[in-house]
């Protein structure tokens, strides 16, 4: 047991505090969501626990690894975990990381050099989507993820195991509103680009080298109509099957990477080096 290591260091039935301090928490829940975080962002974890009694061999991999990156280690009572998890599935294993930390436009405005791709998501309630949005931002480079203070998931366990640790990762944005957030972004030489269904122009039609933010509804209602008016050009994928849209993460993604694909072809553009031409 390693000097970061503690054996039952919080005991079942201590203070009510403690037990409220706990469960208001960002905790990651499973081994292999807890080694994605500590082999991502190791430095946000500020501690793991590891149930007690008898390992599967993965957790022994996990304490290895939390030993390795000099993560914070308890050993706790597989009920203690039950308590923190508070119905999710834990399977013997949970971390806690840093609360994430919010800017506000105006800094991303103000930074040098300005950054030329965002993300914003109106109305995002579900947080497994709004986890994989941000999963697919970061993969493909996005400067910075734009939330509404209303009507959009927090950045809840689930949504940060669904981001495979990117939440922590990320430029998240805490905006007042969707609409008035792409006035001024289109004041400050932004195009406003909205993904619907709806729209007739293909998302490959656009120029995605310029100054960019592309705005994404919730699954089933789309974008709603006051940010809809607000965006300056709407693009859509086809649906050729079945299925009448597909799932809001899945979509994203694909404008996502065509803004790399594009950028990859422009003079002096590197972040799209490893990318195929089609």
């Amino acid at each position: 047991m390693t000097g970061h290591e503690k054996r039952g260091s919080v005991r079942a039935g201590g203070p009510a505090d403690e037990a409220s301090a706990e469960r208001a928490a960002t905790w990651v829940f499973g081994p292999a969501r807890v080694e994605e975080t500590l082999q991502g962002i190791p430095n946000q974890v500020r501690r793991v626990l590891v149930r007690t009694g008898p390992l599967q061999s993965r957790h022994q991999a996990l304490l290895k690894i939390a030993r390795a990156r000099g993560a914070p280690l308890q050993r706790v009572p597989n009920q203690h975990l039950d308590r923190i998890a508070a119905g999710a599935r834990h399977q013997g294993a949970a971390c806690e990381v840093s609360p994430v930390r919010w800017l506000a436009l105006g800094e991303v405005l103000a930074m040098d050099p300005k950054p030329s791709r965002l993300l914003l998501l109106d109305r995002i309630e579900d947080p497994r989507n709004f986890g994989a949005l941000v999963r697919a931002a970061d993969g493909a480079g996005v400067d910075a993820v734009l939330v509404p203070r209303r009507g959009a998931a927090p950045p809840s366990p689930v949504a940060i195991a669904a981001s495979a640790g990117a939440i922590a990762r990320a430029r998240l944005v805490r905006i007042p509103g969707a609409a008035s957030a792409l006035r001024a972004l289109r004041a400050h030489g932004y195009w406003t680009v909205g993904l619907t269904p709806r729209a007739k122009a293909r998302w490959y039609e656009f120029d995605w080298t310029q100054p960019t933010v592309l705005v994404v509804g919730s699954e089933g209602r789309g974008l709603a109509a006051g940010v809809s008016k607000e965006c300056e050009v709407l693009v859509s994928l086809p649906q050729l099957g079945s299925v009448r849209s597909l799932n809001v993460s899945v979509a994203a993604g694909i404008v996502l990477y065509e803004t790399v694909r594009q950028r990859a072809g422009r003079p002096g553009g590197g972040e799209g080096d490893d990318v195929d031409d089609p």
